[in-house]
């Protein structure tokens, strides 16, 4: 496995840490399931497309901005 150095903002650390905590998981492991997340999103939600999270019988409707 190859090693990366990232920037991360203060805020960007502390919610990393968060939820590491939260799931019982290393830092690093959030941080790979956060790409692997990233990765089917964005091979599966495309221009004009909508992806939506369904709780209970209520969905929110997640917005990406192009930058």
């Amino acid at each position: 496995m190859a090693e990366y150095k990232v920037d991360l903002t203060d805020e960007q650390v502390r919610a990393l840490q968060e939820l590491a905590a939260r799931r019982g998981l290393k830092m690093n492991e959030v941080l790979q399931q956060a790409i692997s997340t990233e990765k089917l999103i964005a091979d599966n939600v495309g221009d004009g497309d909508d992806l939506l999270i369904k709780k209970g019988d209520r969905f929110k409707k997640v917005v990406f901005d192009k930058k």
